[in-house]
């Protein structure tokens, strides 16, 4: 069995609301099995760090990343599998020393790269992976140009593909439960289409009938899980509701009154500004038009209204980040940076441990600092309550990085 103290650490426990100074964390294997404000007796075997006084908090969550993207665009057409493998592993890696300890794959990911994962393979975080995302034939994640005829997604092998096209009851029946049957944690399904890539023909207000959507809500929870859903309107946010979706993605466009809905249900809002605010940056790059630009930047806009409404009808709100590829990574955390312009360091930080955890069906396990749960865990030098931005630079201001117990970085 082995063991890890950790001394004289402030810390910030499930409610984010302050820090608690001089406690002191004991951790077998993978647990957390003591807190105490009294100093704990020493170890005879096991390691034991003095925190100095530093702010310990649990790791962060990112609700919603695509490992397995190489660039901009999610067909990834053009790349051999090995190549796509790489960038999901080197995504990982980066994801955990930025001090994301779990992330949550939102369309791209298999049980092979959780596999490498679970077995401790690479330095990564936990992995939450949906598989293959549903989308309807012409939905948000069909890719295909109006001349694609064969291979619906634009993918070049079983590996790379981030979606699959099904319609009709029993096609999105079938189409969950071979997601379900590969080791998915949840389904993802798209409800509507997105502002990156519109589509060449009429775009849609909404996507899946609430039959359809509720047969995939019903397999998922068969399998004791959620559906997340990609949702822009009103519309579509609507039918996730009545068809018992777990947590609505994007949201920008959404009325106040659907917010309500929301809050009624108990339905997570998962926005992603920086994957927008990013593709705004690069659009000369990576050659976006300027009316696909002026849709992010509206869209952008938008977004901060609903958050408003969500922070006025305290739906819980969850932290996610949406980016593809290498050069967009470098932008996750900047996801920290946008939100406190409108919301407190605390409730951000809220967002992206505890709420995070909940969403994932996994409260009390993750996003906590509490006897019993998985030693996820990062030392901050300094307080992210007061300082948010102190997150921003975690080569510079992460001074410890553990997973399950397992030490990745340690510069105390």
């Amino acid at each position: 069995m082995s063991q890890v103290l950790l001394k004289n650490a402030s810390v910030i426990f499930e409610d984010c609301s302050e820090l608690h100074k001089n406690f002191d964390i004991l951790i077998h294997d993978n647990l957390i099995s003591k807190i105490s404000q009294t100093p704990l007796p020493s170890l005879e075997e096991g390691i034991i760090i003095d925190v100095k006084g530093k702010t310990l908090m649990p790791g962060l969550i990112d609700a919603h990343a695509h490992i397995t993207g190489l660039n901009l665009s999610p067909k990834n057409i053009f790349y051999p599998e090995v190549e796509i493998f790489i960038a999901a592993a080197n995504y990982l890696k980066n994801s955990l020393f930025y001090g994301f300890t779990t992330i949550r794959e939102a369309g791209g990911a298999d049980f092979r790269i959780a596999q490498l994962v679970d077995n401790q393979n690479m330095p990564a975080p936990r992995l939450f992976y949906s598989g293959k995302a549903l989308t309807q034939t012409g939905g948000g994640a069909d890719f295909r140009k109006p001349n694609e005829l064969v291979d619906p997604c634009g993918h070049i092998s079983s590996f790379s593909v981030m979606s699959v096209i099904a319609d009709g009851v029993d096609e999105v029946r079938k189409a969950a439960r071979e997601e379900l049957r590969k080791g998915a944690s949840q389904l993802k399904v798209f409800v509507s289409g997105g502002v990156v890539f519109p589509s060449l023909a009429c775009p849609t207000l909404y996507e899946y009938s609430e039959e359809e959507l509720s047969a995939i809500v019903e397999e998922a929870c068969a399998r004791k899980t959620y559906v997340m859903a990609h949702a822009y309107s009103d519309e579509a946010v609507k039918k996730c509701i009545k068809a018992g979706v777990r947590s609505i993605e994007h949201a920008n466009f959404i009325s106040e009154s659907t917010v309500k809905l929301m809050s009624e249900n108990n339905i997570f809002y998962d926005p992603t500004f920086i994957s927008l605010l990013q593709r705004v940056e690069s659009a000369e790059q990576t050659n976006l038009t300027s009316s696909i630009v002026a849709n992010l930047k509206k869209t952008i806009e938008e977004g901060k209204k609903v958050y408003a409404y969500a922070l006025k009808h305290k739906i819980p709100i969850a932290f996610g980040t949406d980016l593809w590829g290498p050069v967009a990574q470098k932008e996750q955390l900047r996801e920290f940076e946008i939100r406190s312009e409108f919301d407190s360091p605390a409730h951000i930080i809220h967002s992206a441990t505890s709420v995070n955890a909940e969403l994932l069906m996994q409260k009390g396990k993750l996003g906590t600092i509490t006897e019993g749960a998985y030693a996820d865990l990062i030392v901050v030098d300094g307080n992210p309550l007061i300082n948010l931005s102190l997150l921003l630079h975690p080569k510079d201001n992460l001074k410890l990085i553990m997973k399950n117990g397992v030490i990745y970085k340690n510069e105390l």
